[in-house]
């Protein structure tokens, strides 16, 4: 990714709009995630992470642009080209608003948006904001490992669709917090000063969480190369 002083207007408006369609296809997971607990009870977490991680493998199909797989990127993309992060970020809030909206006045209404008082739960917890750094730190590594899935799950012999979605599925079903998830659930329950402060600290949690993989890889590749020159020096 070039730079960007460089993107010409039709790249920007692309990457913008990618990363708003991710942000729908997250808010339509998190409606389907939300539906299942309301009509399948005991199994309608399981049921519905399933299906919220059906929203991931769309992203990664059509090559959206999502906040918390761009994190991966971070340590190789250089810091001329972070501002991706914040961009894509806000126009994937953007387009799980704009679902929110859709929901809300849809005939899903009734038995989508109360189910999202789990997370005033998670808010008026002891220690909300320890647990939300927790959280979301586990739930960034997962993510990770998912986008992840794409290039190493092939080498191995192994399903890169099973690969994506797996951990997604933990994730989701663990209850893990997603900044971008998270935003629609709020969008259901309202937010305050709370709230976006809980979004903040998931936001850092997902970026500490993510970059720990492609670090250990950047390390794993600077060994290998070291190895390879001790080598070649004792040779």
């Amino acid at each position: 990714m070039k730079p960007l002083e460089k993107l010409t207007k039709a790249q920007f408006a692309s990457f913008c709009l990618m990363s708003f369609c991710s942000g729908v296809m997250i808010g339509v997971g998190g409606t389907a995630f939300l539906l299942s607990c309301n009509l399948y009870a005991t199994w309608g977490k399981l049921i519905g992470s399933m299906m919220f991680s059906l929203g991931i493998l769309a992203i990664v199909m059509f090559e959206m642009k999502l906040f918390t797989g761009l994190i991966s990127d971070m340590p190789e993309m250089g810091a001329k080209n972070w501002w991706r992060l914040p961009v894509c970020f806000f126009w994937n809030m953007v387009g799980v608003l704009f679902t929110a909206v859709l929901v809300r006045y849809s005939t899903l209404a009734d038995k989508v948006v109360p189910q999202a008082e789990f997370m005033n739960e998670k808010l008026h917890a002891n220690l909300w904001h320890v647990k939300a750094l927790c959280s979301s730190i586990l739930c960034g590594f997962l993510i990770t490992l998912s986008i992840g899935a794409v290039n190493y799950a092939p080498r191995k012999g192994l399903s890169t669709t099973v690969g994506v979605m797996f951990p997604i599925i933990v994730f989701a079903f663990c209850g893990f917090d997603h900044s971008v998830a998270n935003t629609l659930y709020f969008a259901f329950i309202g937010f305050s000063w709370k709230s976006v402060a809980y979004l903040l600290i998931c936001v850092l949690g997902n970026i500490l969480g993510g970059v720990v993989l492609p670090i250990l890889s950047l390390f794993r590749t600077w060994s290998n190369r070291a190895k390879a020159k001790d080598d070649q020096t004792n040779e």
